[in-house]
């Protein structure tokens, strides 16, 4: 209960962080994508479900911002990455970094590719706005991404020693 609560909140963060601060840090129009990072971390440590639950929890809130034709496209997106990433037990990601950046950039083309298709984009224009727009933000996704993994991984390390030290 007390998980709950504490991805709760900190879906209320990143959605604040992610409306408020980061239109504000824009670089040649890329923005990266707290709702996603925080989606692909609750995957990973929570299993497919959770994941699945903050994806669309993340993509409804992106769905406010979005044209209202197209509503719903950014939550199937971001559903559907939750659950994918959720498959991936943490145990194979092992605490090195490169493979869950590697999560993270086959995560944003997914959930771009998703939600292009689901807005009607015709085959033809996919690729094209995959590499003008989602490559752009995937790389700053990354980037901010990174941190957050890195934080996260000397916590994790730190309970691993812990846990040696008292075997």
């Amino acid at each position: 209960m007390l998980r709950l609560f504490i991805y709760a909140f900190l879906f209320y963060i990143v959605a604040i962080l992610q409306t408020v601060v980061i239109p504000h840090a824009k670089i040649m129009d890329a923005q990266p994508s707290l709702l996603l990072i925080l989606t692909i971390i609750t995957a990973l440590r929570q299993g497919s479900l959770a994941g699945c639950l903050m994806g669309f929890m993340s993509g409804l809130l992106c769905d406010v911002y979005a044209p209202i034709e197209w509503l719903g496209a950014f939550s199937f997106a971001y559903c559907v990455v939750g659950f994918a990433i959720g498959q991936i037990e943490e145990s194979f990601i092992n605490l090195n970094l490169i493979p869950k950046i590697v999560v993270l950039i086959m995560a944003d083309f997914l959930k771009d590719t998703l939600y292009y298709f689901s807005t009607e984009k015709t085959l033809d224009e996919i690729p094209a706005i995959l590499a003008s727009l989602t490559f752009p933000n995937a790389i700053y996704t990354v980037c901010v991404g990174t941190v957050f993994f890195y934080l996260m991984s000397l916590k994790t390390e730190k309970k691993v020693e812990i846990y040696n030290q008292g075997l």
